[in-house]
């Protein structure tokens, strides 16, 4: 796996019977945790990977690695129920780590909640904030971008009373006080393509996961 930087050498990440791995190029394996049910990963500008997950019991935990050395942070119980779950990114903006998990509501095909955890891994105060009643369209549950000033745009749609019709909203994560707005000043000048688990083929400014391709892998040790 190439990630685009000559100083990080290519490795993979992937889960087994729940257990969650990293291995590099020269075929090292290493088991970093057990009972996993989904994971993200990125690297920050140090060159630190950081993998978030969230584990079988629901509990949303942080792997760092530093110098070689894995340490593990179990941020809390974020989930009551992990099988409504379908979608987790982590992206990292200004050394803090945004968590986006997508689950879908159980008795709707269209309606999905996103939940969003902003933390810092130096001291893990997280900002957590729910996005309720999204409504599924063209394929794409949200859009995501960032302004300028490194605030988080979220665009999606919900449904409306008529059930025939859709609303578009948009809300704006402020990156300094950690606050989720409407403010729609901050849209002015800002063009919010896809960027989520269904479509991968619209431009963002936005850093991916690095780790997206892998999530299908079924690797065998």
């Amino acid at each position: 796996m190439n990630v685009n930087n000559k100083d990080i050498k290519p490795f993979y990440i992937y889960t087994d019977k729940n257990s969650l791995y990293i291995k590099n190029i020269n075929e090292h394996t290493e088991k970093l945790c057990n009972n996993i049910h989904t994971y993200s990963a990125n690297i920050d500008n140090s060159k630190k990977i950081h993998i978030c997950c969230v584990d079988t019991s629901g509990k949303l935990i942080h792997l760092s690695n530093t110098n070689g050395y894995w340490k593990k942070n179990v941020i809390g119980k974020a989930f009551n129920n992990i099988k409504n779950i379908k979608n987790l990114r982590t992206y990292i903006l200004n050394n803090y780590l945004n968590i986006f998990v997508v689950e879908k509501y159980p008795l709707s095909d269209n309606l999905y909640r996103v939940s969003h955890f902003n933390f810092s891994p130096s001291n893990y105060k997280v900002s957590k904030y729910h996005i309720n009643n999204i409504l599924k369209d063209k394929e794409s549950i949200y859009k995501l971008n960032i302004d300028d000033s490194s605030n988080i745009i979220f665009e999606y749609k919900s449904p409306t009373s008529s059930r025939l019709d859709s609303t578009s909203n948009a809300l704006i994560f402020n990156s300094n006080s950690r606050i989720w707005t409407t403010n729609n000043t901050l849209l002015r000048s800002s063009y919010v393509p896809e960027a989520n688990e269904y479509c991968s083929h619209v431009q963002s400014n936005i850093q991916d996961d690095i780790f997206e391709y892998c999530y299908s892998i079924d690797y065998k040790i």
